[in-house]
């Protein structure tokens, strides 16, 4: 199947900077750009693969583009990426079968192996390229595409037999292909028609182990190398032939990865080191280290100008002229792609890449940190603490956080440095009976008097509270929760505090009366989650409070509801709402809120509308009251890489949402805002409007829910509306659907009652 897309702002002859302003409903991806797999030369830039996306270096400026499914590509995990200089095309292959082809200005996605029947792993593992064909070598065997129609032409299964075996590479020398296999090296005249058959594919035996699997193969000046990799002895051996006897060329200590020619030389990319031959027995250039690093190169090609390009798997892209001095060339990105938790405020958006297995036992992940700020990402990772599950930021001091770890405490921070480390020994926090200093952290929470509250499992008294003054309390609140799990801790617009207990079905919520010191004052009630059909829920996901006090829980059956929560501490009734979407179809029938999916996370934006993430269905936005359904994001519809979001958040004051996947994070810019307390701070973008621009126009920095009347100068209405959160959004046409003329527009804001207003302008070009 043969997918067509039109890229305006492809990689020929224009990518869009990934740093510009992000507009209203635009994708950008925070992906690892890291952990480099392949490089390609395509004349005037140097394309390198990660394993989540591409990246382009244009040399003449040195500048740096991202290309991932934001840009466009189909899928993710790449598997290599090579350019046919003589078609002029850029395959991009992935590990499920799937693949791109980018030429001029069009991405043509051909997802036939993806979609086929063939058991096992699809693997597209490298490319030849003869003339207009493409020798595709796969993880079932050859398949052969046919570049100029962008078809499959024939498919090679060439085991015992006729089975499937996987095949690392093709070379061609003298007519003859030969395919570096799971089990020996085949070979065939390209001109046999019957190719297809197995049998006229014969296996090499005169080279010492013609039995053993062979990854990589290519021809150089008329002689082909081929690597024979062995996972025994960790030793791998280069061997070469014209087309006759086969002699021993190289060893490495370590796979090889790769091999590729260039000007002259084999370079042999092996698992910490290069290896640059001329001839055989001493390599002419061998690398070990960068000069300021370790090396892991899984790819290297010299460009026409003799430049060395490395792609290494632990340093991005390298580039060197004189195979002495390294360079290292990477986009911004966190570090590695992996999303437990995410956290915004302060314009900033911090990330912590821990978890917990199924039993809620541990990961042992090293403390993984990562925060955008002014749009560059920076990380920390500490491996002396394990299992990251929250982050806080201090309310009045940005770069202040706080972070809770399973089974290390609480730590405390100042940007990347470690202020301090809470456990058993220097606070109230207590450690389990399962060892020594197992001190389990999971929820944290700033007041609105600045006390960090965090919830402690396992323990006698699982409740902690630090005071501004760093005086430290926990609660015992009558032997109630003593023992158990205990998730996310939230406040509500009240004071009361929640606590999940996600591994019993139950809630607890309690009050210190502003009092942390004084127990005698505090009131506290646990309850079971049970919905309004008598249905009882085990597992709570995620807890969060909304902008009118209601308590959102996600669980394994759809989110659930609580209203009027002030109520329920005192006493009130504590059973939960599903909520009910009607049908609208003259059956006057109900169905509840995304029942048939797992919650597994939720945020709540500036105009109070939901954002929930799946575990297989992707992102939902619903409407205040979840019964209107405004936007889903998946896999199939969106740049989204997985169905599977691990989370979400939500910055406030751009609108931009930050979803977490296995694969890593991407973001989008939504439409609400939070409300300001003044109008200090409105501006308009873009202003002004051009006449090429067909997008939203953003009005923000405005009070919540204000009234926004749009006129001409002469002060005919154009356009009216209530802004959501603190962000009104035009598309440039007048009450009639038309689009607006040349000229100055005026804004005129208000609160609900009319007590606070403001002005501003618009300059519209048509």
């Amino acid at each position: 199947m043969k997918k067509i897309f039109l890229l305006f702002f492809i990689i020929f002859p224009l990518i869009q900077p990934a740093n510009s302003q992000l507009r209203i409903g635009e994708w950008r991806d925070h992906y690892p750009y890291r952990q480099s797999i392949s490089v390609t030369d395509v004349g005037d830039r140097i394309f390198c693969a990660t394993e989540k996306a591409l990246f382009f270096l244009e040399k003449s400026d040195q500048s740096i583009e991202k290309f991932s499914q934001v840009q466009g590509l189909s899928d993710i995990r790449i598997s290599f990426i090579k350019y046919s200089l003589e078609n002029h095309i850029l395959l991009v292959a992935y590990q499920n079968g799937n693949m791109d082809l980018l030429q001029e200005n069009k991405l043509i996605n051909l997802s036939d192996i993806l979609r086929s029947a063939i058991t096992g792993k699809k693997t597209i593992n490298d490319a030849l390229f003869v003339g207009n064909l493409a020798y595709l070598s796969c993880d079932f065997g050859i398949i052969v595409l046919d570049l100029d129609k962008k078809e499959f032409k024939d498919t090679y299964y060439i085991g015992n037999n006729g089975d499937p075996m996987p095949v690392y590479g093709l070379a061609l020398l003298n007519q003859n292909l030969y395919a570096a296999t799971q089990s020996g090296i085949l070979t065939a005249d390209i001109d046999d028609p019957l190719l297809i058959d197995y049998n006229h594919w014969t296996k090499i035996k005169n080279i010492p182990g013609y039995n053993r699997k062979f990854n990589s193969i290519l021809t150089m000046e008329n002689t082909i190398y081929v690597n024979q990799t062995s996972t025994s002895n960790g030793i791998d051996s280069v061997f070469n032939s014209n087309g006759n006897q086969w002699a021993f060329f190289a060893q490495t200590k370590g796979i090889n990865h790769s091999l590729t020619s260039g000007n002259g030389r084999l370079f042999i990319s092996s698992e910490k080191s290069l290896s640059i031959y001329k001839n055989p027995g001493t390599p002419e250039y061998y690398i070990d280290n960068y000069g300021w690093g370790g090396i892991e190169p899984w790819h290297a090609i010299v460009d026409e100008d003799e430049t060395l390009w490395i792609a290494d798997h632990k340093n991005t892209l390298i580039k060197s002229r004189d195979y002495k001095s390294f360079e290292r060339i990477a986009p911004n990105g966190p570090y590695f792609s992996s999303v437990f938790f995410i956290h915004s405020n302060h314009n900033t958006t911090w990330i912590v890449g821990g978890g917990l297995n199924n039993l809620w036992g541990n990961l042992w992940r090293n403390g993984e940190t990562y925060w955008l700020k002014d749009g560059i990402w920076e990380s920390n990772i500490n491996n002396k603490v394990k299992d990251f599950l929250r982050i806080i930021s201090h309310p009045a001091e940005p770069d202040h956080i706080f972070i809770s770890s399973w089974g290390y405490g609480l730590i405390e921070m100042q940007g990347k440095e470690v202020l301090n480390i809470y456990d058993k020994n220097n606070s109230t926090l207590q450690s389990t009976s399962y060892g020594e200093n197992d001190v389990r952290v999971f929820g944290l929470l700033f007041d609105r008097n600045n006390n960090l509250w965090m919830t402690n499992s396992l323990v006698d008294k699982p409740v902690s509270v630090k005071t501004p003054a760093g005086d430290w309390k926990s609660y015992w609140f009558g032997g109630k929760i003593k023992g158990l799990t205990l998730g996310d801790i939230i406040e509500t617009p009240y004071g009361d505090k929640w606590i999940s207990l996600s591994r019993s079905g139950s809630l607890f919520i309690f009050n210190e009366n502003n009092t942390p010191g004084d127990e005698s004052d505090d009131i506290y009630r646990k309850i079971s989650v049970v919905d309004q059909n008598g249905k009882a829920y085990q597992d709570i996901t995620s807890l969060v409070a909304d902008l009118d006090g209601n308590i959102w829980i996600g669980t394994k059956h759809g989110p659930l509801v609580y209203y009027s929560s002030s109520g329920i501490l005192n006493g009130g009734n504590a059973t939960a709402q599903k909520v009910k979407i009607p049908r609208n179809d003259g059956s006057g029938l109900a169905d509840y809120l995304l029942s048939t999916e797992e919650i597994t996370s939720i945020a709540v934006d500036g105009a109070n509308r939901k954002w929930f993430g799946t575990r297989a269905a992707g992102v939902f936005l619903f409407s205040e009251d979840g019964t209107q359904e405004i936007l889903r994001f998946n896999k199939e519809n969106s740049p989204l890489p997985t169905n599977w979001i691990t989370a979400i958040a939500i910055n406030q004051e751009s609108g931009e949402v930050f979803f977490g996947t296995e694969d890593g994070t991407l973001s989008y810019r939504g439409t609400a805002t939070a409300g300001s307390d003044e109008m200090n701070q409105v501006y308009t973008f873009p202003n002004p409007v051009r006449e090429d621009y067909r997008g939203p126009i953003t009005i923000t920095g405005l009070v919540g829910q204000a009234n926004v009347k749009i006129t001409d100068i002469s002060g005919n209405l154009v356009f009216e509306t209530e802004s959501l959160g603190g962000q009104a959004i035009w598309d440039g046409t007048n009450t009639l659907g038309e689009r607006v003329h040349t000229g100055v527009y005026l804004v005129f804001i208000s609160n609900s009652d009319g007590s606070k207003t403001f002005i501003t302008k618009i300059l519209f070009i048509h």
